[in-house]
């Protein structure tokens, strides 16, 4: 397939230009960065969580001001923006060629993650969660089959009254690996919410850096390249706030996902191990794995060695931890989140049909989608940034179709959440530019944006200080303003994918048999 780029990134390059917008782009990562440690530092609020049990002299670190519900949610939209125009002035200076020392843009991605490690996580409940299914197993129970409703109902503990709804009844959906950082963490924390919940914030926070280090591995020593990768990767305030600030263990996954790319050229099998260990912490990592034995399609013997080593990593660590363990994960492909098109639809077609036959369908119009933006986009979209050391190694590759599969993914799918971009982000780093750029920071600002505050209205801990208006205001970003722009966004990449000489089926298969017609005999 064609890995052309639309005549969509040829600009000339401007010295005074770069130096203006790079400048900028560094005070707004700086900027967003302050406001997101300005807001933790505020203490619990409608965004920032509350963690019980507090060490005084341990992270996080927080004053109790009990901040107005709008202050506090007026920061974090601003810093999203901020962030988000940040990092399209970041893609304009390196157009431009703008050209800081990598030292320093990697000094800026280190330390706006440390600075943002130190306060609460915020505007999602998750990590509470995480906290619970490690108390359960640390104390001797299995997450995948008790819920932490279920000890609640047991008893009073410190950690588990601590949750938030709604998903205090819901048992992990998480793979193994990310139970086991769980449970160390609970192990670690004790009794104390707060301790738990920093250990897991930490395990994030070191995933982020490490992935930011390997991408950089991986371009080799193109400065240009390894500018891109630092501030679309490792400094990028989009990722910061979305996957770092509510402390998702999509970055465990992700982590490990990278370093398989890293060992793909010359270690299929460990590579193999390694994907597979990235699917025993999210599931959904697997698109990387499908991106990496695409890369080997045309190697059948290397390709049946890397799934070899995914298969054993995967069946050996869950059937160490239960089957169960792997149909919860399954179970969470049937959502539907509030944000998408979907959710739209849904609310639409459950007003005169079935809801498990809209359901049904809706999952059908998203793979269908994902199938058919993937095979566009697989036609236009730019050479990946890694250098390719034989003329056998499937690693640029591999990073070139994790790139357009995990965009694909993300905007087609039913159930997509602002920490889901963190593959997209990672993988769009180590390819050329384009205007997928832009799209992708519309995207994740927006879908950001609408997830503040973020948790249950209804939960305790938001409830007494949500107010009416803020709660109505959040709502209708969430489930009005998002789709339509998600929508929007979908739309101008498939629009940009056949400007770009993208055809809907690029392949000469299946082919139709033509019957034979008969030559008429010439005319002597």
């Amino acid at each position: 397939m064609s890995s052309s780029t639309p005549g969509d990134t040829s600009e000339t390059t401007d010295p005074r230009l770069a130096d203006r917008y790079g400048r900028r782009a560094v005070a707004l990562y700086l900027a967003s960065t302050t406001l997101i440690v300005a807001a933790g530092l505020l203490g619990p609020s409608v965004v920032v969580l509350t963690l019980t049990n507090r060490h005084a002299w341990l992270p996080s670190y927080w004053f109790d001001s009990k901040p107005n519900d709008w202050l506090v949610t007026v920061m974090i939209y601003v810093a999203i923006l901020l962030g988000g125009y940040g990092v399209f002035l970041a893609t304009r200076a390196l157009k431009h060629g703008w050209a800081p020392r990598v030292e320093r843009l990697v000094a800026l991605g280190i330390g706006t993650t440390a600075a943002i490690t130190l306060v609460p996580p915020m505007a999602s409940g998750d990590v509470l969660i995480y906290a619970a299914y490690g108390r359960i197993m640390s104390l001797g129970g299995d997450p995948y089959t008790t819920a932490p409703a279920d000890t609640i109902r047991l008893g009073y503990d410190p950690v588990i009254a601590a949750t938030e709804r709604p998903w205090q009844g819901a048992k992990s959906v998480y793979g193994p690996i990310a139970t086991w950082v769980q449970w160390i963490s609970s192990l670690i924390g004790g009794d104390s919410m707060q301790l738990t919940v920093w250990m897991l914030q930490l395990s994030v926070a070191i995933s982020l850096v490490v992935t930011g280090l390997l991408l950089l591995k991986l371009v080799g020593p193109n400065l240009p390249n390894r500018r891109r990768v630092v501030m679309l990767g490792l400094a990028n305030p989009l990722i910061l706030w979305t996957v770092l600030a509510g402390a998702h263990n999509d970055a465990i996954a992700v982590m490990f996902a990278v370093m398989a790319l890293v060992l793909f050229r010359k270690h299929v099998f460990w590579a193999g191990i390694l994907i597979g260990v990235a699917g025993c912490t999210k599931l959904s990592i697997g698109l990387v794995g499908v991106a990496m034995l695409w890369a080997l399609h045309t190697d059948r013997r290397k390709a049946a060695i890397f799934c070899g080593g995914g298969a054993l990593a995967m069946g050996g660590l869950y059937a160490f931890v239960g089957l169960q363990a792997f149909q919860q994960a399954r179970s969470q492909t049937s959502f539907i989140s509030t944000g998408t098109p979907h959710k739209v639809l849904l609310s639409f077609f459950d007003l005169f049909l079935p809801g498990a036959l809209v359901r049904t369908f809706l999952a059908i119009i998203a793979w269908l989608g994902l199938v058919v933006v993937a095979i566009l986009l697989s036609q236009v979209f730019p050479k990946s940034l890694v250098p390719q050391t034989h003329p056998d190694d499937p690693t640029p590759a591999a990073i070139r179709y994790t790139a357009i599969y995990a965009i694909a993914w993300i905007l087609t799918a039913m159930y997509s959440l602002p920490w889901y971009d963190l593959i997209a982000w990672v993988a769009l780093a180590a390819v050329a530019a384009s205007k997928v750029d832009g799209l992708m920071v519309i995207r994740t600002t927006m879908l950001a944006i609408a997830y503040v505050p973020g948790r249950d209205p209804n939960a305790r801990q938001v409830a007494a200080s949500l107010s009416d208006s803020l709660e109505w205001f959040s709502a209708r970003l969430r489930d009005t303003i998002c789709p339509a722009i998600e929508l929007a966004v979908l739309i101008a990449l498939i629009v940009w994918a056949r400007r770009g000489g993208a055809q809907w089926w690029p392949y000469d298969w299946p082919r139709r048999k033509q019957k034979a017609v008969p030559q008429k005999a010439e005319a002597h």
